[in-house]
């Protein structure tokens, strides 16, 4: 017996694809309004992320570190993977379920863009802010590193993903 074929002729199996394309960018469009709908709430509280949290995003979800972290890796992996290449999150911070600030969001950013760029300076197993800068927050403005828009990002990652309540 032979099996049935919903679409027989090229043409309506072309058909079939592009309904389905079409169908993946309704459903993306749909998941981006919904995340604005969620962030336009005006008495809503703004869901934050822990330490834990952001140390997975950076780690497992960024597109920075995958090569190196797998996809299956533990909080407790990522964090080591982490703090091994001086991008620092305290354990105290990511046992305790610590809020994930901007600020932190700002250090973590800039330690991985001197990281990347080559630049970085350690001291005690963590990348320092370079000389003559008052904070990472400044660093990040001075670099054009978009810790703000990094750390929304983080928080949507943690809302699609499951882990945040509103």
């Amino acid at each position: 017996m032979a099996k049935a074929h919903f679409c027989r002729t090229p043409g309506e199996r072309e058909y079939m694809r592009l309904n389905r394309m079409a169908l993946k960018f309704i459903l993306l469009f749909l998941i981006i309004i919904s995340s604005f709908a969620q962030s336009e709430g005006v008495d809503e509280k703004k869901p934050v992320p822990t330490h834990a949290d952001a140390a997975v995003i950076i780690a497992k979800y960024s597109g920075l570190f995958e090569r190196y972290v797998s996809a299956e890796a533990s909080v407790t992996d990522c964090v080591a993977f982490l703090n091994k290449n001086g991008i620092y999150f305290g354990l105290m911070e990511v046992v305790n379920g610590t809020t994930f600030t901007k600020e932190d969001c700002a250090r973590v950013m800039g330690q991985i863009e001197l990281v990347l760029a080559g630049e970085a300076e350690y001291v005690a197993g963590k990348v320092k802010l370079p000389k003559g800068i008052d904070s990472w927050m400044d660093f990040c403005t001075m670099q054009g590193v978009q810790y703000e828009q990094g750390y929304q990002t983080i928080v949507q990652s943690m809302m699609a993903l499951g882990r945040l309540g509103d």
